[in-house]
């Protein structure tokens, strides 16, 4: 008779203590809002609008050192956000703006090639790390560097003849 008592108990607190409320309607309003702010806030991006991506420094000693900028503009709706800028070498210098970039507003990374080293065709890769939709940009820094050898310049002598016709294939054998 006891454990029937107690079954009995244990089954009508069982049954007023079960809310069957619609849990949508313990939301609270401002939280609902927030939440859809920051659902908002997540599709939004800022943009990196270059001036140009891919600076060709022609051609140039092997040894200078080489400056250019990188000019771009925040199109998007929220600041940009750059955390960082890897190169495709240690030969070469990237200096980037570590506040953030509001939108509408324009800056520049700043890049520094040392082509100490580096003789002939170069082409170097400059990786930004953003809060950008893809997650990274990347420009582009070109230079064909004389070598310092009088072997280097010569071949380079030849090549420049044959790109200015001045001399042929056939005029190499």
């Amino acid at each position: 008779m006891k454990k029937l008592i107690y079954l009995s108990v244990f089954a009508l607190i069982f049954a007023t203590g079960c809310n069957n409320d619609n849990p949508a309607s313990k939301i609270k309003e401002d939280h609902l809002k927030m939440a859809k702010e920051k659902l908002a806030a997540m599709n939004k991006f800022p943009t990196m609008d270059f001036e140009t991506k891919l600076v060709d420094f022609g051609t140039h000693n092997e040894g200078d050192i080489l400056d250019t900028v990188f000019k771009f503009k925040n199109n998007g709706e929220i600041p940009l956000v750059i955390t960082k800028v890897k190169t495709s070498c240690g030969c070469t210098t990237p200096y980037w703006p570590k506040e953030p970039i509001k939108p509408g507003d324009s800056s520049e990374i700043k890049v520094r090639f040392n082509t100490n080293h580096k003789p002939g065709k170069q082409s170097k890769t400059i990786t930004i790390h953003a809060n950008l939709k893809n997650l990274t940009e990347q420009v582009v820094i070109k230079a064909y560097n004389i070598p310092k050898t009088k072997e280097g310049k010569e071949k380079l002598s030849t090549v420049n003849k044959i790109l200015k016709n001045k001399m042929t294939a056939k005029d190499l054998q």
